[in-house]
């Protein structure tokens, strides 16, 4: 396996297509066909369903996906960290998390990480939960910024909780819930419901409960919180979501709902891979979040 194949693997990856992958690589649509079979002689496992109209990828593939992303790009970091005599030390710290929402609020732990440290150099991956997890236990992370509840820690990890948010029902705010709500105020509710994938197991059970009996016309489905937030201000219907995934936005409002539970978040991380730099970020991350839900 070399950097290249993994190169043309993402090309074809990101276009589903051979010949825009190999307009993007500049090389022949052969070689990328060649390129792609070698990387999949190699891991034994087929990567693209392709037909004369559409390529695909396969499961394996998907699930292939993130570790070729890693590798690529601590390929491309180590030949930069040579290209030049600077001996300066470069300090890296890869964090993983399934939202973009979600990991921008690390932003102001980061950024006083990279005042301390001149050369620090962040690594940011969103990927689904599951992934995530798989990239930590191969130490091609070095922290995942998650949910506590339905994740299993194993031997030789350690959990840093940071927060808590109360599951609240996303509405329209001309067409709100009463303050505080519960999950019977939404019998006669349109639903919108996140990918079961990309919430934790309290949400999922949740969102089965109010399924039951619905109509699927009453139903939207999504991918993500934040989207769901954004349905919620399209009038499409109303959601369960963190308070903690709620954008400011002046269509929505959060109700808190009695009757659901709260989440922990915090931060995964393997106890031989905590370096000086991870342990760090979790004293800074740690000390952050507990400012800003201390009571003003």
């Amino acid at each position: 396996m070399n950097t290249f194949q993994l190169q043309c693997f993402l090309a074809v990856a990101n276009t589903l297509s051979f010949a825009k992958a190999a307009d993007r690589m500049s090389v022949s649509q052969p070689a990328i066909t060649h390129q792609i079979k070698s990387l999949e002689t190699e891991l034994n496992v087929k990567l693209f369903r392709r037909s004369t109209r559409v390529v695909e990828m396969t499961l394996e593939g998907q699930a292939f996906l993130p570790d070729a992303k890693s590798i690529v790009v601590i390929s491309e970091q180590a030949m930069l960290r040579f290209a030049n005599s600077d001996d300066r030390p470069i300090l890296t710290l890869a964090i993983g998390c399934n939202s973009d929402w979600l990991l921008s609020l690390l932003e102001s732990s980061l950024s006083e990480l990279n005042q301390q440290h001149q050369n620090f150099h962040p690594h940011l991956c969103v990927e689904q939960t599951e992934r995530l997890f798989h990239l930590l236990e191969t130490e091609m992370i070095d922290l995942v910024f998650d949910i506590r509840e339905g994740q299993e820690l194993k031997k030789g990890w350690e959990f840093h909780p940071l927060c808590s948010s109360r599951l609240a029902c996303v509405c329209r705010r001309d067409a709100a819930l009463p303050h505080p709500g519960n999950l019977s105020d939404l019998a006669q509710k349109k639903l919108i419901f996140c990918n079961p994938i990309n919430v934790a197991p309290e949400i999922n059970r949740l969102q089965r409960q109010l399924a039951e009996g619905k109509h699927p016309a009453d139903i939207h489905f999504c991918d993500s919180a934040e989207t769901a937030c954004v349905l919620v201000g399209a009038g499409c219907g109303v959601a369960i979501v963190p308070e903690l995934l709620v954008p400011a936005n002046e269509r929505i409002v959060s109700v808190p709902l009695e009757d659901a539970p709260s989440l922990s978040y915090g931060l995964f991380c393997k106890s031989s891979a905590k370096n000086d730099i991870v342990k760090q970020f979790i004293r800074i991350a740690t000390s952050a979040f507990g400012a800003r839900s201390a009571p003003e």
